[in-house]
């Protein structure tokens, strides 16, 4: 199988250079997307199908097998530039739901270039600040062991809970709003 690998940004793009996806390509497809999704540095795999034109059953189960590849390593297979027999044939097995399809490499990088940067800029910020003394309302609280309420019950508790008698409480209504009746028909000419 032709294909060639090149990165952007983060991401590892492999092109794929036949015109034609099938059962003579799916072992090496397979082997190459392994070898892709297993490096750390690209777990994210854009697969670019812009010169392919044909794909049979094996073709469409590699595609499958890419996503899931690239699921265990906890990364994300796009698929762009899919020709419209393709999108059709995904369309009618309902594949093009699970699978991540786009129209070209440059709106995937527009989605995922604000992800990227929000990452870069997550690493820079400082830790966050532990602080070790106690704010003021901590130190007048005191927490006692678990030993000390064993076997206690805590009866005035329940009691003031269960005498709230529910027919007791009263809701209290909106005051009533009044409406002015509009007039219908025509209006009356002034003379």
């Amino acid at each position: 199988m032709k294909h060639s690998v090149s990165t952007r940004k983060e991401l590892t793009i492999l092109k794929l250079e036949e015109v034609v996806f099938d059962i003579r390509h799916a072992d090496c497809f397979k082997e190459t997307v392994q070898q892709l999704v297993s490096r750390d540095s690209s777990r994210n795999l854009i697969v670019d199908f812009s010169q392919v034109k044909a794909i049979d059953s094996s073709g469409i189960s590699s595609m499958l097998l890419a996503h899931q590849l690239a699921n265990q390593s906890e990364g994300l297979a796009i698929f762009v530039s899919l020709c419209q027999q393709i999108k059709d044939l995904l369309k009618l097995s309902n594949l093009d739901k699970q699978l991540y399809i786009f129209s070209s490499i440059n709106e995937v990088m527009t989605l995922i270039e604000p992800a990227l940067k929000g990452k870069r800029t997550n690493r820079s910020k400082s830790p966050a600040v532990r602080y070790d003394q106690p704010d003021d309302i901590s130190d007048d609280i005191e927490i006692l062991p678990e030993e000390v309420f064993q076997g206690e019950s805590f009866p005035e508790m329940i009691d003031d809970v269960e005498s709230e008698d529910p027919s007791e409480i009263v809701e209290e209504e909106a005051p009533a709003v009044e409406t002015v009746p509009k007039k219908r028909g025509r209006p009356k000419k002034k003379p």
